[in-house]
């Protein structure tokens, strides 16, 4: 049987297609935004348009300046440590759960979105961020904690955007597969605490290597 049409507002097209062209860069982070711009370019009205951008800001992807306009939300080293360190605490507890609880829980949902890895390494920006984030996505689906997965899916457009900036510089700096085996390995056969040790030393290198990469590009760009 074929699926329904999903039918979405002029409002849910509008933050779609705003927080695509964020998420993906193509509007730059701290780049200004006006209503009457962003009206042009989506074809829609300016309260529709308004609208998105609250939706947004809501989600802390873009930013407003009273009396005046928006603007994407910045990206420096304070926010890149803010979301990585959050998204820790998130993926960090569910490497422990897991590993508490793995027989009954099972392990299916991680082995199948780490093969996926490795098909991925060679394709585009696309594929990789799909990749790496449905592995990182797949042990927190497979805890079944509703709150912590609905929570860690609050963050997803902050570390897609995130991981899009840093892919934007520097594409294919780590083989997926190798960067991930560590955890997949402790996630599937190691104790609690050293799943989420594997959790926290996989984005403590993030971390370090994303920051490093923001004082070259600014100390590149200073006069």
């Amino acid at each position: 049987m074929r699926q329904p049409i999903q039918r979405k507002s002029l409002q849910d097209q509008a933050t779609d297609w705003l927080r695509q062209a964020v998420v993906r860069g193509h509007l730059a982070p701290g780049a200004m935004l006006t209503e009457q711009a962003l009206t042009e370019q989506i074809g829609t009205g300016r309260g529709t348009v308004r609208a998105a951008l609250f939706a947004l800001e809501a989600q802390e992807l873009v930013t407003r300046i009273p009396y005046s306009s928006w603007r994407v939300a910045v990206l420096d080293a304070q926010v890149i440590r803010e979301i990585y360190t959050l998204r820790a605490a998130y993926e960090g507890l569910a490497a422990r759960l897991l590993a508490e609880d793995r027989d009954r829980l099972g392990t299916d949902l991680v082995t199948r979105a780490f093969a996926v890895l490795a098909d991925a390494d060679d394709a585009g920006t696309d594929a990789r961020v799909l990749a790496d984030l449905g592995f990182h996505a797949s042990f927190v689906a497979q805890t079944g904690h509703q709150h912590l997965i609905r929570r860690h899916a609050l963050l997803s457009d902050k570390i897609e955007w995130l991981y899009r900036w840093s892919e934007s510089h520097w594409p294919r700096r780590n083989p997926l597969v190798d960067e991930h085996r560590p955890l997949l390995d402790a996630l599937l056969q190691g104790s609690p605490d050293q799943a989420e040790r594997a959790l926290r030393d996989h984005i403590d290198y993030s971390i370090t290597q994303d920051v490093a990469g923001f004082h070259s590009l600014a100390a590149g760009k200073a006069p």
